[in-house]
């Protein structure tokens, strides 16, 4: 039996995957003057593509936790390992939560919004409807500020390389940060 937390992430997931992914198909199709297919096709190789995505998001999750770990940062890194800790997903789940964000998220907001708005505007939305972004809580804005540039080197990828790198990117650094924060938890509890 799922956890409500657990079963909630899960159904998120699936909506982020497909619901997301739906909108952002459709701001391609009616609202920029490309084919959606076209969109999935252009960009380097899909190996250029994944390789740089590896790489990015592999760095951008070593600095945000180096980032998180810093003491002024504890209690946005107790926030969210607390967070996770009352999810406690397995390796699968962190997969599959990391993949259905990563799909959507960047073809919502890399491939259909980015282009009409720009690299900058759609990072910073994201981060804002992700809640990085808090008038009252500066050490969690300044981490959203940081999300920010992260998100942006996204959308680059995204402009640079092809929707397979921001995918790519995306799902490595949901899943060390997933990783991270979740056996940060688990050594505070020991």
């Amino acid at each position: 039996m799922l956890s409500p937390g657990r079963k909630r992430l899960f159904y998120l997931s699936w909506l982020t995957l497909f619901g997301m992914s739906a909108m952002g198909i459709l701001a391609i199709h009616y609202l920029q003057d490309k084919s959606v297919m076209g969109v999935f096709k252009a960009g380097k190789p899909y190996f250029l593509q994944v390789t740089t995505g590896l790489f990015f998001g592999s760095l951008t999750s070593l600095l945000a936790a180096l980032f998180i770990k810093g003491r002024r940062f504890k209690s946005v890194r107790t926030f969210f390992e607390g967070l996770i800790g009352d999810i406690n997903p397995n390796m699968a789940e962190i997969l599959f939560f990391s993949v259905c964000a990563g799909v959507g998220e960047e073809i919502l907001f890399r491939a259909g919004l980015q282009p009409l708005i720009g690299v900058w505007p759609a990072a910073f939305i994201f981060v804002l409807l992700h809640g990085y972004i808090h008038p009252y809580n500066i050490n969690l804005s300044l981490y959203g500020f940081f999300l920010v540039a992260i998100c942006a080197g996204f959308g680059y990828l995204f402009k640079v390389f092809g929707i397979g790198a921001a995918i790519t990117a995306h799902v490595v650094y949901d899943i060390a940060m997933f990783s991270i924060l979740k056996y940060s938890h688990q050594r505070t509890l020991s």
